[in-house]
């Protein structure tokens, strides 16, 4: 195999959650007589920090706002997230790598204890050696807290893999050196992820075939 471990983005590249999200952001622009996302409008604009994309839909993103804002986000995403499935062969990936002694993680801009009820809640959490989430709700993405999963790791950059579904993904490899595959089933569409020069997978079932020497 090329890879030792494998790190894992969580949301819309492991959970299908991306509509889940659209719905969520919808209902905070209806507060503020908004106009609404499209999906295909989300796919093509979502990026990190969070901040910045609520700005470009004209939300308030002055602290009180904006604080009011992730914390109402995450309040009804917690309410939903027991709807959203697995990705369609996430499951089969994570065994496949266990089975051949590949190691697993999962890095996340998310909330750490809300990263490991989700984890637990989909019952994979004996796939992953850790899990790296943040200590707020604010969605200001995942470069620091990057460095420090690597260095919990332990191996050479050449042995680890990311797997993500977003541009953000694209910029934490490229800052610690990591090789990525990026999957189009989750937050960005196929034609931002192909900007990057990593490859694009329209399946995680793809995945098995990027990892074999």
């Amino acid at each position: 195999m090329k890879y030792s471990h494998i790190i894992w983005d969580w949301n819309g590249t492991i959970i299908d959650d991306a509509r889940l999200c659209v719905d969520l952001v919808n209902e905070l622009l209806d507060e503020f007589n908004l106009e609404r996302v499209t999906i295909a409008y989300y796919l093509n604009n979502f990026s990190f920090p969070v901040k910045s994309y609520y700005a470009s839909l004209g939300l308030p993103i002055d602290s009180k706002n904006y604080k009011a804002l992730s914390e109402k986000f995450i309040i009804n995403y917690r309410k939903s997230f027991a709807n959203c499935k697995l990705q369609k062969g996430a499951r089969n990936c994570f065994q496949y790598f266990q089975r051949n002694s590949i190691k697993q993680s999962v890095l996340s801009a998310g909330n750490q204890k809300d990263l490991n009820d989700f984890i637990s809640f989909h019952n994979v959490s004996l796939f992953f050696d850790f899990a790296s989430g943040v200590d707020d709700v604010f969605a200001q993405g995942k470069a620091e807290l990057a460095k420090h999963h690597f260095n919990k790791i332990g191996l050479p950059a050449s042995e680890v893999l990311l797997v993500g579904d977003t541009l953000h993904d694209a910029e934490v490899a490229g800052e610690l050196g990591l090789n990525c595959i990026l999957f189009s089933g989750g937050h960005n569409s196929k034609e931002l992820l192909l900007k990057p020069s990593y490859p694009v997978i329209e399946s995680l079932e793809e995945l098995s075939n990027w990892v074999q020497d």
